[in-house]
This record gives C-alpha cells, sequence and structure tokens, in this order.
C-alpha cells in the first residue's frame, strides 16, 4: 500500500487506524497464541515484534525457546539470525534458508524471514528473490482489496441514488401489507419465537458432539432451523393465514423497484455506520478480538465447508433470523411497544447471541434496529433479508479474498 497510489495508502490507514500495520497484527497474534496452541503462531507473533523493533520481547522470546522443543529450538535459530544475534556465517546462513523453506508454506513469514537471513549473510540474490515474492503477493491483495473498495463505493452510491429518488418522488416505500401489529397475540407470539430460538439450539448441541465434522455441523445447524418455518406456518394456517401474508414475502413484480430501492438504502447506512463505529472504537480505545464478527472456519476449514459455511452465513441466517427476531419478535412487541421501543428491544436481544466485542455488538444492534424499522415502514421482511445477505457477503468476501 505504501508503494501505491498516495491517496490509497491515506485511505488505508484511515480505514485501519494506524502506521505500523506489523505492530497490529502482532497484538492479533497475541489474541490467537492465547487460544490455540501453534508453533507457527508464535513465531510469525515473534517476527511481528521484531518487524515492529520491538527487540527485548524478540530476545525474551528467543532465550525461552532455547530450553524448549525441538521445533522451538530451530525456530529461536530462525529468529536469531534474522533479528537478535549475531549474523552468521555463509554456510550456516544458507542451511538457515533452506529449513526454513522446507519448513514453512510461501508466504509472507517465509519469504521475510528468508530475506532477513540472506541480508545479514550478504546473499543479494536469495534476498532480491525472497523481496519480490513478498511483492507479487502484495500487489495481488492490493489488486483485491481494491475490488472490494470499488464494490463498497459501487453499493454506497446506489444506496444514495436510491435515497435521493425516493425522497424526490416521495412515492411510499410499502412493498407488502403484513399486518403490523400482528393478529396474534402477545403470548402465541413469544412462544413461537422462544420455540423458535431454543429448539434448533438443543437439537445442534444434542447432535454436534457426534458429528464432529465442520461441514456436516453447518448442514445440521441449518437442517435444526427447518421446523420453525414448520410450526409458523402451521399456526398460522390454523387462523386462516400465511406466512406470505403474515410476513409480506414475495411481494408483486409491480413492489420490486421499491423494495431493490430500500435494499439498496438499508444496505449503504449499514456500510456507513459500521465504518463510524469502527472509527469512534478506535478513538475512545475499543479494541476487538482478531476474529470479531466473522468466522474462524472461513480462514482455515476445506473448501467444502466454506461453502458450506458462506451458504449459511448468506443465505440461510438471514432468512432465518428475519423470521425469528423481526417476523416473530419485533412484531410481537408491537403489539404492547411502538415503533422504536420495539425495535431497540428486539435489536438488542438479536445482538446478544452474535457474542462479538463491543464495537460488533453494537454494528449488530444498528442493523437490527435497521432492518425492524424496514419491516414496519415496508410491511415487508424481504428488503431486511436482502441488506442482511449483503451484510454478510461483504463481511464473507473481505475474510476470503484477504486472509484465507
Amino acid at each position: 500500500m505504501r508503494h501505491g497510489l498516495g491517496w490509497e495508502w491515506r485511505l488505508y490507514r484511515v480505514l485501519t487506524g494506524g502506521d505500523d500495520p506489523a505492530r497490529e497484527a502482532s497484538e492479533w497474534y497475541e489474541e490467537l497464541i492465547g487460544a490455540v496452541d501453534s508453533w507457527t503462531a508464535e513465531l510469525h507473533r515473534t517476527m511481528l515484534l521484531a518487524e515492529s523493533g520491538d527487540g527485548e520481547r524478540v530476545r525474551e522470546a528467543v532465550a525461552r525457546w532455547r530450553a524448549g522443543s525441538r521445533s522451538e529450538q530451530r525456530m529461536a535459530r530462525w529468529v536469531e539470525a534474522a533479528y537478535a544475534g549475531a549474523a552468521p556465517d555463509s554456510g550456516e546462513g544458507h542451511t538457515l534458508v533452506a529449513e526454513v523453506r522446507s519448513a514453512l508454506p510461501p508466504d509472507w513469514f517465509a519469504d521475510t524471514l528468508v530475506a532477513r537471513i540472506a541480508a545479514r549473510i550478504g546473499d543479494d540474490a536469495t534476498r532480491a528473490a525472497a523481496e519480490a515474492a513478498i511483492a507479487s503477493r502484495g500487489r495481488a491483495l492490493r489488486g483485491r482489496l481494491r475490488l472490494m473498495l470499488a464494490l463498497v463505493a459501487v453499493l454506497l452510491a446506489a444506496g444514495v441514488l436510491a435515497l435521493a429518488g425516493g425522497l424526490a418522488r416521495r412515492p411510499g416505500v410499502r412493498v407488502a401489507s403484513a399486518p403490523l401489529p400482528p393478529d396474534w397475540s402477545a403470548a402465541d407470539g413469544y412462544a413461537l419465537f422462544v420455540r423458535g430460538l431454543g429448539a434448533p439450539q438443543i437439537i445442534s448441541l444434542a447432535l454436534f458432539p457426534i458429528l464432529r465434522n465442520p461441514a456436516i455441523e453447518s448442514a445440521v445447524g441449518m437442517a435444526a432451523d427447518l421446523p420453525v418455518f414448520g410450526w409458523v406456518s402451521r399456526f398460522l394456517r390454523r387462523r386462516g393465514g400465511s406466512m406470505r401474508e403474515a410476513f409480506g414475502l414475495f411481494p408483486g413484480r409491480e413492489a420490486w423497484p421499491r423494495l431493490a430501492g430500500v435494499a439498496l438504502v438499508l444496505i449503504g447506512i449499514s456500510l456507513v455506520s459500521d465504518s463510524l463505529i469502527d472509527a469512534a472504537g478506535r478513538l475512545v480505545g475499543l479494541r476487538s478480538h482478531w476474529a470479531d464478527g466473522f468466522s474462524e472456519d472461513l480462514l482455515w476449514d476445506a473448501r467444502w465447508t466454506l461453502l458450506a459455511d458462506s451458504f449459511n452465513t448468506v443465505v440461510w441466517a438471514p432468512i432465518y433470523e428475519e423470521l425469528t427476531f423481526r417476523g416473530l419478535l419485533y412484531g410481537t412487541l408491537r403489539a404492547r411497544l411502538g415503533v422504536w421501543p420495539s425495535a431497540l428491544v428486539s435489536a438488542a436481544l438479536f445482538a446478544l447471541p452474535h457474542g462479538y466485542a463491543a464495537a460488533g455488538s453494537l454494528s449488530v444492534l444498528v442493523s437490527g434496529v435497521l432492518w425492524a424499522v424496514s419491516y414496519e415502514r415496508t410491511r415487508s421482511l424481504v428488503p431486511g433479508m436482502l441488506a442482511h445477505s449483503a451484510n454478510n457477503i461483504i463481511s464473507t468476501l473481505w475474510v476470503v479474498a484477504l486472509l484465507r
């Protein structure tokens, strides 16, 4: 990024909040090491500390590794040759370079170790090759980042245009006719919500220890949600209604332009609010967990698991969660409360199961309020489902494109 366009580097600093990405990444690795037992994570964290100039902690790590396992002793030799000790002679340096290449995958950490060791033994060709690999990988990642920023910019522009068009024409935003407050009683609504939220969790907890396969776990999690749709549909049929009528599903073709406009406005507001929340969190010192807002499975699991998790996140979760938290919970709260109290309470209960830190929870809370108000104004869950899905698509793309 530093070697790219000037405005691009400034934008990157605004979005990421600092000039020292190595220091920030070392803090992420501190949290990662607390969650997993991995010698490579220890090595990565120590290298990042060295790259950000924290020599004292690097020397402490090397001293600790010397008395550890064979893998730790090997790491101590690598880091000492690259950063901490006297420069190795040429023969030893080339041996260490060969060790690094055989033991580590071809990534930034391996290339950086090789480049540092090669520089200390005067092997300019090996150093140049490692630095060229780092630059090539960096350019590829920068290209992906540009595509993601372009996507966000297009969505923001579309949201602004949709909002401006709606304000200019003022045609109204209703796309369906879901009854709010709903036709059911508060007792029936709360019973359906509790059953819809609790039963899938019980089913999943009972089956996950038996299956122990990430891809199958994702499929079972989605299957466990299916009874909710059956219970709600059966309840509404007994009252002479349907899910389509009760929640404004499948709006007519004449409502599609308004539906698309509302969804784009919701997406744009969510993108802006997330950026503001992130910036405000950095100003007041609120730090999020390194994996706050996404599943670590997206980074390391097999491709089949990635596809299953992505489908769950992008398609299934928006449908299930909008039906449960907006259709059932918000709708039932509206039987007793006004729009904004109902939106806030339902959004707060929506944020709790996500288990994010303060900034992530606030982001989910804001989204929950937006989607509840959208349901009230449009009388349809579909705009919220589309915006929910779009938010999850963007989050998944960021992780897969830049971190996987």
